[in-house]
Order: C-alpha cells, then structure tokens, then sequence
C-alpha cells in the first residue's frame, strides 16, 4: 500500500500560500516542511516550485539526508538543512525558510535582529541570530554552525545573512507565526532606526 501522506502535503502548501499572501516569499524560492510523525521523514516543498502553487506534486516527501522518497521533481536544495534540524530538535514539527524583504535586509547589517517590541521580546525571547554563509544556499559544512544557534541560544529563528530566514515550530502554525513576528519586528527595527539617527 501507498501512503500519499496528504495531509503533511496539505499542510505544506497551506503554510506556503499563507507566506505568499503574506509577501513574505515571492520567485519560486524559500522552502516549507513538515516532520512526518514517527519517521525521518518530511513533506517538503519541491525545488523550483513557486509558494503560490496549489499542486500537491509540488510537495514531495525526503528523508532527513535530503533523499526523495516519494514525488516526481527532486526535493528542494535546502532539504538537507531541514533534515539535519529535525534530526537534531526533537521538538521541532515544521520549518519555514523564506526570503522576506525586511529580515534579509536588517540581516546585511550583519546585527542579531533586535527585540524592538514588548511583542517580539515576549515571543522571540532574544534577538534574532544572523549567520553569514557566503552563499544563497547553506552548505553541508555550514549546517553545524547553523545548529548551534539553534541550540546554544534557544533561537525560534536565524537569519542567513543576505538570504533568508529559517524559522522552527511544533507545528507549522508556529513556524509560521514565527517567521511573520520576525519579519515585523525587521521593519519595525529599521524604522525606529531611520527616525532616531
């Protein structure tokens, strides 16, 4: 027997719709998944496919080295990141990378993304860590340094720097909301910024 794994599909194009709408991805980069419970593996989206695709082929399933299991595109360059994040944040259910404009931007100033807000220290509890990894993709060498912001610091989200954003969640309504808050609190961070030089 097949398992199709629609829901997790479900839920990946949902969050990316969600993302699209919320402009905070627009191309077809930036990539959703979701841990598949009781497995290494996930839905995720598949490489070279837009966040406003409601094509359920557009999400295939990996396993946590990045290894298409099941879909008919190759699963997304970032697949590998994803893996190795679930592999070593049990908590973790749901991971959202997009390019939003105004994280990407306070991250070329090579600055944690400050908690501007009595919202983002609440939520965030610290600043957003940003990580420079030389490139529009992280390499399999970076992804430990990337895990060790993760997990030294608590962080609900990085930045790579001139890149994207990575945020985690227990489930993709958190990820998501995540990923929204960091990006507001960029905008408002630059903002407050230009008005008191």
């Amino acid at each position: 027997m097949t398992i199709s794994y629609e829901h997790e599909r479900t839920e990946v194009l949902r969050a990316q719709q969600r993302c699209w709408e919320q402009k905070l991805q627009s191309g077809n980069g930036g990539n959703v998944s979701v841990r598949i419970a009781g497995t290494d593996r996930m839905a995720v989206k598949a490489t070279d496919t837009s966040f406003s695709s409601d094509d359920p082929h557009s999400v295939v399933i990996a396993d946590c080295s990045g290894e298409l299991i099941n879909g008919a595109r190759p699963a997304t360059k970032e697949a590998v990141l994803h893996g190795a994040i679930y592999a070593a944040r049990a908590d973790v259910n749901a991971i959202v990378h997009c390019h939003s404009p105004w994280a990407v931007g306070w991250s070329l100033t090579g600055e944690a993304i400050p908690n501007v807000t009595y919202h983002s220290a609440l939520k965030l509890a610290q600043p957003v860590p940003v990580i420079d990894t030389g490139s529009y993709a992280v390499a399999p060498e970076q992804i430990e340094d990337v895990l060790a912001l993760f997990a030294s610091s608590g962080a609900r989200a990085v930045m790579l720097q001139g890149h994207g954003l990575v945020s985690v969640g227990v489930d993709i309504d958190d990820a998501l909301c995540t990923a929204e808050l960091v990006e507001e609190t960029a905008h408002i961070a630059f903002v407050s910024r230009m008005l008191h030089r």
